[in-house]
Protein backbone atom coordinates (compact mmCIF):
# COMPACT_ATOMS: atom_id res chain seq x y z
CA UNK A 1 0.00 0.00 0.00
CA UNK A 2 1.72 2.93 -1.16
CA UNK A 3 2.08 6.11 1.72
CA UNK A 4 -0.22 8.87 1.35
CA UNK A 5 0.80 12.09 -0.32
CA UNK A 6 0.00 15.25 0.57
CA UNK A 7 1.39 19.17 0.65
CA UNK A 8 0.83 21.83 3.10
CA UNK A 9 1.33 25.62 2.24
CA UNK A 10 1.56 28.12 5.25
CA UNK A 11 2.73 31.64 4.38
CA UNK A 12 2.90 35.22 5.92
CA UNK A 13 4.24 34.53 9.39
CA UNK A 14 6.25 37.85 9.54
CA UNK A 15 8.27 36.26 12.22
CA UNK A 16 10.22 39.09 14.34
CA UNK A 17 12.64 38.86 17.12
CA UNK A 18 10.13 38.41 19.50
CA UNK A 19 7.34 40.20 21.65
CA UNK A 20 10.05 41.65 23.89
CA UNK A 21 13.43 43.32 23.84
CA UNK A 22 16.39 42.70 25.84
CA UNK A 23 16.00 45.35 28.08
CA UNK A 24 12.22 44.17 28.48
CA UNK A 25 10.29 46.57 26.47
CA UNK A 26 7.43 45.78 24.23
CA UNK A 27 8.77 44.93 20.45
CA UNK A 28 6.13 47.04 18.88
CA UNK A 29 7.64 45.42 15.50
CA UNK A 30 6.90 41.98 16.80
CA UNK A 31 3.32 40.62 14.51
CA UNK A 32 3.50 36.93 15.42
CA UNK A 33 2.70 36.01 18.79
CA UNK A 34 1.23 31.92 17.87
CA UNK A 35 4.39 29.89 18.54
CA UNK A 36 2.86 27.27 20.55
CA UNK A 37 -0.36 27.05 17.78
CA UNK A 38 2.08 26.38 14.81
CA UNK A 39 4.05 24.04 16.93
CA UNK A 40 1.21 22.20 17.62
CA UNK A 41 0.24 22.17 13.63
CA UNK A 42 3.28 20.89 12.94
CA UNK A 43 3.38 17.79 16.01
CA UNK A 44 -0.33 16.67 14.26
CA UNK A 45 1.44 16.34 11.10
CA UNK A 46 3.65 13.99 12.69
CA UNK A 47 1.82 11.43 14.37
CA UNK A 48 -1.07 9.11 13.84
CA UNK A 49 -2.06 8.43 9.69
CA UNK A 50 0.87 11.34 8.67
CA UNK A 51 3.87 9.81 10.96
CA UNK A 52 4.73 7.72 7.78
CA UNK A 53 3.29 10.16 5.12
CA UNK A 54 5.09 11.20 2.15
CA UNK A 55 4.22 15.49 3.36
CA UNK A 56 5.71 18.76 1.65
CA UNK A 57 5.70 21.46 3.90
CA UNK A 58 6.02 24.38 1.69
CA UNK A 59 5.93 27.54 3.46
CA UNK A 60 5.19 30.76 1.05
CA UNK A 61 7.32 33.69 1.73
CA UNK A 62 7.23 36.58 4.68
CA UNK A 63 8.22 33.73 6.96
CA UNK A 64 11.48 35.70 8.17
CA UNK A 65 10.56 39.11 8.84
CA UNK A 66 13.34 41.18 7.92
CA UNK A 67 12.18 44.38 7.81
CA UNK A 68 10.77 44.24 11.13
CA UNK A 69 13.57 42.56 13.29
CA UNK A 70 14.82 45.72 15.96
CA UNK A 71 13.60 48.96 16.20
CA UNK A 72 16.84 50.50 17.47
CA UNK A 73 18.58 49.68 14.06
CA UNK A 74 20.22 52.90 12.48
CA UNK A 75 19.83 51.91 8.86
CA UNK A 76 17.76 48.89 8.14
CA UNK A 77 17.42 48.89 4.80
CA UNK A 78 20.52 48.45 4.18
CA UNK A 79 20.67 44.70 4.74
CA UNK A 80 24.04 42.93 4.00
CA UNK A 81 24.59 39.48 4.27
CA UNK A 82 26.26 39.64 7.39
CA UNK A 83 22.91 42.47 8.36
CA UNK A 84 20.39 39.17 7.31
CA UNK A 85 22.63 36.73 8.67
CA UNK A 86 22.12 38.69 12.57
CA UNK A 87 18.62 39.45 11.90
CA UNK A 88 17.76 35.69 11.14
CA UNK A 89 19.59 34.56 14.11
CA UNK A 90 17.14 36.90 16.38
CA UNK A 91 14.29 35.83 14.74
CA UNK A 92 15.48 32.09 15.50
CA UNK A 93 16.03 32.85 19.39
CA UNK A 94 12.79 34.55 19.49
CA UNK A 95 10.66 32.49 18.43
CA UNK A 96 12.64 28.64 19.03
CA UNK A 97 9.67 26.43 20.03
CA UNK A 98 8.97 27.06 16.24
CA UNK A 99 12.41 25.88 15.30
CA UNK A 100 12.44 23.17 17.71
CA UNK A 101 9.03 22.05 16.10
CA UNK A 102 10.10 22.59 12.60
CA UNK A 103 12.99 19.81 13.38
CA UNK A 104 11.36 17.93 14.45
CA UNK A 105 8.76 17.59 11.34
CA UNK A 106 11.68 18.14 9.03
CA UNK A 107 13.50 14.95 10.78
CA UNK A 108 10.03 12.40 10.37
CA UNK A 109 10.72 10.33 7.57
CA UNK A 110 9.21 11.30 3.78
CA UNK A 111 8.96 14.79 5.46
CA UNK A 112 10.16 17.98 3.56
CA UNK A 113 9.77 22.09 3.88
CA UNK A 114 10.79 24.14 0.63
CA UNK A 115 10.87 28.13 2.21
CA UNK A 116 9.53 30.14 -0.49
CA UNK A 117 11.09 34.16 -0.56
CA UNK A 118 9.00 36.93 -0.23
CA UNK A 119 9.02 40.25 0.08
CA UNK A 120 9.55 40.58 3.76
CA UNK A 121 12.51 37.39 3.96
CA UNK A 122 14.32 38.58 1.05
CA UNK A 123 18.18 38.05 3.11
CA UNK A 124 16.94 34.27 2.25
CA UNK A 125 18.66 35.45 -1.08
CA UNK A 126 21.96 35.04 0.79
CA UNK A 127 23.96 31.70 1.00
CA UNK A 128 24.78 32.20 4.38
CA UNK A 129 21.62 32.84 5.48
CA UNK A 130 20.12 29.47 3.81
CA UNK A 131 23.09 28.11 5.26
CA UNK A 132 21.82 29.00 8.82
CA UNK A 133 18.28 28.05 8.05
CA UNK A 134 19.10 24.84 6.63
CA UNK A 135 21.89 23.66 9.37
CA UNK A 136 19.02 24.90 12.08
CA UNK A 137 16.41 22.88 11.14
CA UNK A 138 17.89 19.86 9.31
CA UNK A 139 16.11 17.35 7.21
CA UNK A 140 14.73 17.74 4.02
CA UNK A 141 15.00 21.78 4.16
CA UNK A 142 15.96 23.59 1.58
CA UNK A 143 15.22 27.47 0.30
CA UNK A 144 14.02 27.72 -3.09
CA UNK A 145 15.50 30.66 -5.09
CA UNK A 146 13.03 31.19 -7.81
CA UNK A 147 9.84 32.47 -7.91
CA UNK A 148 7.52 29.66 -8.61
CA UNK A 149 7.59 26.64 -7.49
CA UNK A 150 6.31 24.27 -9.63
CA UNK A 151 5.55 20.72 -8.80
CA UNK A 152 3.61 18.23 -8.97
CA UNK A 153 0.55 20.16 -11.34
CA UNK A 154 0.81 22.68 -8.52
CA UNK A 155 2.22 25.72 -9.03
CA UNK A 156 3.46 27.94 -5.48
CA UNK A 157 4.33 31.53 -5.70
CA UNK A 158 4.38 33.96 -2.75
CA UNK A 159 2.39 36.92 -4.75
CA UNK A 160 4.18 39.61 -4.19
CA UNK A 161 5.45 39.56 -8.42
CA UNK A 162 2.34 40.37 -9.02
CA UNK A 163 2.27 43.45 -7.28
CA UNK A 164 4.81 45.97 -8.61
CA UNK A 165 5.38 47.82 -5.57
CA UNK A 166 6.48 44.34 -4.39
CA UNK A 167 8.61 42.93 -7.24
CA UNK A 168 11.74 41.78 -6.74
CA UNK A 169 14.07 40.82 -9.74
CA UNK A 170 15.50 37.43 -8.87
CA UNK A 171 18.02 36.84 -11.29
CA UNK A 172 19.82 40.28 -10.46
CA UNK A 173 18.50 40.87 -6.11
CA UNK A 174 21.46 42.78 -4.90
CA UNK A 175 23.13 46.19 -5.55
CA UNK A 176 26.79 46.07 -6.04
CA UNK A 177 27.41 49.59 -7.29
CA UNK A 178 28.46 52.27 -4.69
CA UNK A 179 28.31 50.05 -1.65
CA UNK A 180 31.04 48.27 0.43
CA UNK A 181 29.30 44.97 0.27
CA UNK A 182 26.26 43.66 -1.78
CA UNK A 183 23.02 44.87 -0.32
CA UNK A 184 19.67 43.49 -1.03
CA UNK A 185 17.78 45.43 -3.82
CA UNK A 186 14.41 46.37 -1.75
CA UNK A 187 11.66 46.89 -3.75
CA UNK A 188 9.62 50.60 -3.32
CA UNK A 189 6.36 48.88 -1.15
CA UNK A 190 9.64 47.01 1.09
CA UNK A 191 11.46 50.80 1.40
CA UNK A 192 7.85 51.99 2.31
CA UNK A 193 7.82 49.47 5.34
CA UNK A 194 11.09 50.16 6.98
CA UNK A 195 10.96 53.99 6.58
CA UNK A 196 7.63 54.87 6.81
CA UNK A 197 4.98 52.41 8.52
CA UNK A 198 7.96 51.14 11.28
CA UNK A 199 7.88 55.07 12.16
CA UNK A 200 4.51 55.03 12.20
CA UNK A 201 4.04 51.48 14.33
CA UNK A 202 6.18 53.17 17.26
CA UNK A 203 2.58 55.66 18.17
CA UNK A 204 -0.26 53.46 15.86
CA UNK A 205 1.15 49.70 16.46
CA UNK A 206 -2.08 48.26 14.23
CA UNK A 207 -1.44 50.70 11.29
CA UNK A 208 -0.45 47.42 8.87
CA UNK A 209 -2.94 45.03 9.68
CA UNK A 210 -6.10 46.98 8.58
CA UNK A 211 -7.31 46.77 5.41
CA UNK A 212 -8.89 48.61 3.39
CA UNK A 213 -6.36 50.89 3.87
CA UNK A 214 -8.82 53.79 2.02
CA UNK A 215 -11.65 52.61 4.41
CA UNK A 216 -9.01 53.06 7.35
CA UNK A 217 -7.92 56.67 6.26
CA UNK A 218 -11.56 57.86 5.58
CA UNK A 219 -12.01 56.84 9.00
CA UNK A 220 -8.83 58.02 10.58
CA UNK A 221 -8.96 61.54 9.13
CA UNK A 222 -12.72 61.70 10.84
CA UNK A 223 -11.75 60.30 14.45
CA UNK A 224 -7.76 60.45 14.71
CA UNK A 225 -7.80 63.88 12.49
CA UNK A 226 -4.03 65.26 13.68
CA UNK A 227 -2.97 61.78 12.82
CA UNK A 228 -4.31 61.46 9.60
CA UNK A 229 -2.90 64.31 8.58
CA UNK A 230 0.56 64.69 9.62
CA UNK A 231 0.95 60.79 8.61
CA UNK A 232 -0.27 61.39 5.28
CA UNK A 233 2.05 64.69 4.91
CA UNK A 234 4.96 62.35 5.79
CA UNK A 235 4.06 59.44 3.39
CA UNK A 236 3.49 62.44 0.84
CA UNK A 237 6.80 63.21 1.48
CA UNK A 238 8.68 60.04 1.96
CA UNK A 239 6.70 59.12 -1.62
CA UNK A 240 8.44 61.99 -3.73
CA UNK A 241 11.69 61.38 -2.02
CA UNK A 242 11.98 57.99 -3.45
CA UNK A 243 10.30 59.27 -7.03
CA UNK A 244 13.21 61.57 -7.61
CA UNK A 245 15.90 59.55 -5.73
CA UNK A 246 16.49 62.08 -3.21
CA UNK A 247 19.78 61.28 -0.96
CA UNK A 248 20.36 57.56 -0.16
CA UNK A 249 16.82 56.95 -2.10
CA UNK A 250 19.10 57.07 -5.42
CA UNK A 251 20.10 53.28 -4.64
CA UNK A 252 16.64 52.10 -4.62
CA UNK A 253 14.86 54.22 -7.42
CA UNK A 254 12.65 52.14 -9.11
CA UNK A 255 11.95 52.22 -12.29
CA UNK A 256 8.59 50.56 -12.37
CA UNK A 257 7.52 53.39 -10.18
CA UNK A 258 4.23 54.80 -12.71
CA UNK A 259 3.34 51.28 -12.48
CA UNK A 260 3.15 51.48 -8.82
CA UNK A 261 1.28 54.50 -9.51
CA UNK A 262 -1.43 52.80 -11.94
CA UNK A 263 -1.97 50.09 -9.25
CA UNK A 264 -2.86 52.32 -6.22
CA UNK A 265 -5.48 53.44 -8.42
CA UNK A 266 -6.49 49.73 -9.90
CA UNK A 267 -5.25 47.08 -7.64
CA UNK A 268 -4.03 44.02 -9.32
CA UNK A 269 -6.75 40.86 -8.63
CA UNK A 270 -4.81 37.85 -7.60
CA UNK A 271 -7.66 35.62 -8.67
CA UNK A 272 -6.82 36.87 -12.67
CA UNK A 273 -3.14 36.75 -11.84
CA UNK A 274 -3.59 32.79 -10.75
CA UNK A 275 -5.50 32.50 -14.03
CA UNK A 276 -2.50 33.83 -16.10
CA UNK A 277 -0.45 31.95 -14.17
CA UNK A 278 -2.32 28.71 -15.13
CA UNK A 279 -2.21 29.53 -18.71
CA UNK A 280 1.81 29.85 -18.50
CA UNK A 281 1.54 26.63 -17.43
CA UNK A 282 -0.96 24.02 -18.91
CA UNK A 283 -0.30 20.84 -16.96
CA UNK A 284 -1.33 23.01 -13.59
CA UNK A 285 -4.58 22.17 -11.65
CA UNK A 286 -3.78 24.38 -8.48
CA UNK A 287 -2.10 27.82 -8.08
CA UNK A 288 -1.23 29.26 -4.66
CA UNK A 289 -0.41 32.37 -3.42
CA UNK A 290 0.74 34.45 -0.18
CA UNK A 291 1.05 37.47 0.49
CA UNK A 292 -2.38 38.99 -0.09
CA UNK A 293 -3.23 38.21 3.45
CA UNK A 294 -6.82 37.10 2.69
CA UNK A 295 -7.63 33.31 2.62
CA UNK A 296 -9.25 32.76 -0.88
CA UNK A 297 -10.55 29.87 -2.64
CA UNK A 298 -12.09 29.87 -6.48
CA UNK A 299 -12.61 26.89 -8.67
CA UNK A 300 -12.40 28.19 -12.34
CA UNK A 301 -15.03 26.81 -14.86
CA UNK A 302 -12.29 24.20 -16.32
CA UNK A 303 -12.20 23.00 -12.62
CA UNK A 304 -8.59 24.49 -11.98
CA UNK A 305 -8.03 26.13 -8.84
CA UNK A 306 -6.18 28.89 -7.26
CA UNK A 307 -6.14 29.41 -3.41
CA UNK A 308 -4.64 32.08 -1.09
CA UNK A 309 -3.04 31.31 2.23
CA UNK A 310 -4.05 34.13 4.03
CA UNK A 311 -1.57 35.02 7.30
CA UNK A 312 -1.30 33.51 10.54
CA UNK A 313 -1.35 37.44 11.82
CA UNK A 314 -4.12 39.08 13.54
CA UNK A 315 -5.66 41.55 10.97
CA UNK A 316 -8.01 44.51 11.47
CA UNK A 317 -11.20 44.75 8.62
CA UNK A 318 -12.88 48.32 7.82
CA UNK A 319 -14.66 45.88 5.45
CA UNK A 320 -18.64 45.75 6.06
CA UNK A 321 -18.43 42.10 5.80
CA UNK A 322 -15.51 41.08 8.07
CA UNK A 323 -15.18 44.41 9.91
CA UNK A 324 -13.39 43.82 13.02
CA UNK A 325 -10.76 41.93 14.51
CA UNK A 326 -9.77 38.58 13.06
CA UNK A 327 -7.40 36.07 13.60
CA UNK A 328 -7.39 32.46 11.17
CA UNK A 329 -4.78 30.34 11.31
CA UNK A 330 -5.48 29.26 7.40
CA UNK A 331 -3.36 26.84 4.98
CA UNK A 332 -3.83 24.85 1.73
CA UNK A 333 -3.68 21.01 1.90
CA UNK A 334 -3.23 19.54 -1.26
CA UNK A 335 -3.96 15.54 -1.66
CA UNK A 336 -3.30 13.45 -4.53
CA UNK A 337 -5.55 10.41 -5.67
CA UNK A 338 -4.70 7.11 -7.28
CA UNK A 339 -3.87 9.07 -10.47
CA UNK A 340 -2.05 11.78 -8.66
CA UNK A 341 -3.95 14.25 -9.73
CA UNK A 342 -4.03 16.90 -7.32
CA UNK A 343 -7.20 18.26 -5.13
CA UNK A 344 -6.81 21.40 -2.44
CA UNK A 345 -8.42 22.42 0.51
CA UNK A 346 -8.17 25.57 2.26
CA UNK A 347 -8.21 24.91 6.07
CA UNK A 348 -7.72 26.34 9.19
CA UNK A 349 -6.21 25.08 12.13
CA UNK A 350 -7.97 25.38 15.89
CA UNK A 351 -5.78 23.78 17.69
CA UNK A 352 -5.39 22.28 20.78
CA UNK A 353 -8.42 23.69 23.81
CA UNK A 354 -7.06 25.19 26.98
CA UNK A 355 -8.41 27.10 29.89
CA UNK A 356 -6.39 30.27 30.08
CA UNK A 357 -3.60 31.63 27.36
CA UNK A 358 -1.34 34.40 27.40
CA UNK A 359 -3.35 37.78 25.39
CA UNK A 360 -0.55 40.42 23.72
CA UNK A 361 -2.23 43.50 22.90
CA UNK A 362 -1.54 45.27 20.10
Amino acid sequence: MSRPKLKLVVSDFHLGKGPYLPNGERNYLEDFFYDQKFAEFLNYYCAGDYEKADIELIINGDFFNHLQVDPRELYPELITERVAVARTGAIIDGHLQIFEALKKFAAAPNHKIIFMIGNHDLGLFFPLVQRQVVDCIGGGTRVHNMPQYVTDSVVIEHGSQQVAENWVDFQHPFIKEDVSEPIINLPWGDLFVIRFLNRVKRVRPYIDKVFPFKQYLKWALLHDTLFALKTSAIGIWYFLQVFLGIGENKKFRDKRMLKIVKEFSFPVKMHRAAKHVITSHPECRIVVFGHGHRATQRQFKDGREYYNTGIWNEMISFDVGSFGRTLRFTFVEICYDRDIIPKGQLKEWKGCYREIEDVIIV
